[in-house]
Parts: C-alpha cells; sequence; structure tokens
C-alpha cells in the first residue's frame, strides 16, 4: 500500500484536492498513476481507498477524461499520463479565468 505520509503522494493528492477532485477520486488517480492498470481490488489496496468507493471515484475520473476502463471482467481501471492530466487542468483554469475575466469587464 502507498503509504499516504510519503511527500510526493501526499502533495499529488493536495494538489488534485485543490484542484476540484473529491478526496477518494484524488487517491485512487494517484494509485492508479503509480500502477498505471488496475482494477478496483489492486486500487483499494494500493491507496486505502474501500472497494466501493473507487468505482464512484472512477466514475468522477471518468467524466473528468483522466481515467478510461476496461470492460473485462473484472473492470480493469487505467489512468492518463500525468502530463495530460496536468494539460487537461490546466485548459480547464484558463477557460474558467477566460471567463472570469469577461464577466468582470462586463462590470465596468
Amino acid at each position: 500500500m502507498l503509504a499516504m505520509s510519503d511527500s510526493p503522494h501526499r502533495e499529488a493528492i493536495e494538489q488534485l484536492e485543490a484542484l476540484g477532485l473529491s478526496a477518494y477520486a484524488a487517491r485512487t488517480f494517484v494509485g492508479l498513476v503509480k500502477l498505471e492498470n488496475g482494477t478496483a481490488k489492486t486500487v483499494s489496496e494500493t491507496v486505502d481507498v474501500p472497494r466501493t468507493r473507487v468505482y464512484d471515484a472512477v466514475e468522477e475520473l471518468t467524466e473528468l477524461g483522466l481515467v478510461t476502463v476496461e470492460e473485462t471482467t473484472p473492470k480493469r481501471f487505467r489512468s492518463v499520463p500525468a502530463e495530460t492530466a496536468c494539460d487537461l487542468f490546466e485548459r480547464e483554469y484558463m477557460e474558467q479565468i477566460s471567463e472570469l475575466r469577461e464577466s468582470l469587464d462586463a462590470l465596468e
């Protein structure tokens, strides 16, 4: 199991939460980046997320384009590369900043 006290893991989880991911989604994503792919059981054992919550986290991550699901038995989950994830977050926040700027400009 990843020791959540390990600085790189803890820092990555904290940053993902700051970007809006739930705690379980952040931990699940970090586990999948480490594993490259895995089942709910392997993810659960790796990052200490209850197995049933891994499915919820994967759904959240899939909606954001951060994880893909292989429809095997059992289902396997794969994270996008870390660089791709960072690019997705950067694009999302740049769009939000642009919309904020337009809204604030309209007030003047």
